[in-house]
């Protein structure tokens, strides 16, 4: 699982584990959650994306070695 998803669940635990929340409440931490989670997943793809060329930057290193 991608830490985007670990932690937007752990965010989602701890905002929703308060009782009493108002429908209006509940709408306003579903969007924030929403926010919160496609943040972290571009930052996930972001890392990816960076390790991804600094291997391939390491295989081409190595390979003209």
């Amino acid at each position: 699982m991608a830490i985007s998803h670990e932690l937007s669940s752990e965010i989602a635990a701890a905002l929703l584990a308060a009782k009493d929340r108002s429908p209006r409440e509940l709408q306003d931490l579903k969007e924030v959650l929403l926010i919160i989670h496609s943040t972290l997943q571009r930052l996930t793809e972001a890392a990816r994306t960076e390790r991804f060329k600094a291997h391939a930057a390491i295989k081409r290193t190595a390979a003209g070695n």
